[in-house]
């Protein structure tokens, strides 16, 4: 079982694409999640939630409000010391 703060990029992905409801192939570091994969605002909210129960992070409001792309995500994640396997 991993520990918390802990996940691989692939893993998350899947999380990404199970909460956009898109494939996994589309969510790439560089795509735009209200542009090139369509989510909505409420998509967005649910999976920073996710995200945060998943790893027992918290975002900041202002972290949340610039995740704009997967690329993003791990970026800030990152920052945060959660370490993503590959």
């Amino acid at each position: 079982m991993p520990r918390m703060n802990e996940m691989s990029a692939a893993d998350l992905r899947a999380l990404a694409a199970d909460t956009f409801e898109v494939e996994t192939a589309d969510v790439t570091e560089d795509a735009a999640f209200y542009e090139d994969l369509g989510i909505d605002s409420l998509q967005k909210i649910e999976f920073v939630v996710r995200i945060e129960r998943q790893l027992g992070v918290r975002l900041t409001d202002t972290e949340a409000a610039g995740l704009n792309s997967f690329g993003d995500v791990l970026a800030v994640l990152r920052t945060r010391g959660v370490t993503l396997a590959d």
